[in-house]
């Protein structure tokens, strides 16, 4: 157990890690130690709003103790310039045991989800998926909502609003948007699969908030959905 007044790190069969600033090998110490000193399993993972590096990510799924994984949140580390390859290696580490996956505001670029697709289509237990704040094109999203059609156990998903939502400024244009989540629900209808998808802008324009501060699902949200 490590505590002090910018980082708290506490583990028993859960882990959760939360890091504001300051002393970011902390976190290298902390998962350098689990992965080999651990003796119990851990079934849910928390790192959020901290600077990870690739060794971290290695000494995390070398772990023996993650074979039994069940959530595993991300939100706010920033893993654009990671190599795919050692988040695969991860998600495949846990493919059979995941159930909860958050990689909200993780810096996720069109290439870096194309490159995870494969990974994240082998998670069978695979219950609640998330990834909003990332900027992923309309392509994008829609060919991750086709492989991702098989995970029977998929019950509730958040998505961000497409790249093209968006003017060159960063402006959201809402009538693009409505035109973009009308193809994504017929994409859906043409899947044939009951799914409940959440689509949103970040920052939110009725709230301002974005998927890291808010608790809620205000106005902003549209449930994309069909029941077949």
């Amino acid at each position: 157990f490590v505590d002090d007044a910018r980082m708290r790190v506490s583990f028993t069969s859960q882990v959760e890690v939360t890091y504001h600033s300051g002393f970011p090998e902390l976190i290298t110490c902390f998962l350098s130690f689990s992965s080999r000193c651990l003796k119990i399993p851990l079934y849910n993972i928390s790192i959020t709003n901290c600077l990870l590096t690739e060794l971290d990510l290695t000494h995390l799924s070398q772990s023996p103790k993650i074979c039994q994984l069940k959530g595993l949140n991300l939100s706010g580390v920033t893993l654009t310039n990671f190599c795919p390859k050692l988040i695969q290696g991860l998600l495949e580490k846990v493919a059979d045991t995941l159930e909860e996956l958050n990689l909200n505001l993780c810096g996720i670029t069109d290439s870096l989800l194309t490159a995870l697709v494969p990974a994240l289509s082998c998670c069978s237990q695979l219950r609640v998926f998330s990834i909003c704040g990332n900027l992923i094109s309309m392509a994008v999203l829609q060919s991750l909502l086709r492989h991702t059609d098989g995970l029977s156990a998929l019950r509730l998903e958040f998505y961000p609003a497409p790249r093209e939502s968006y003017s060159s400024l960063g402006i959201l244009n809402q009538e693009r948007l409505a035109q973009l989540k009308a193809e994504l629900w017929q994409l859906l209808t043409d899947l044939g699969h009951p799914r409940k998808i959440w689509i949103s802008p970040s920052p939110c324009p009725y709230c301002g908030e974005d998927w890291s501060s808010t608790t809620h699902l205000c106005h902003g949200w549209e449930l994309i959905c069909t029941f077949l």
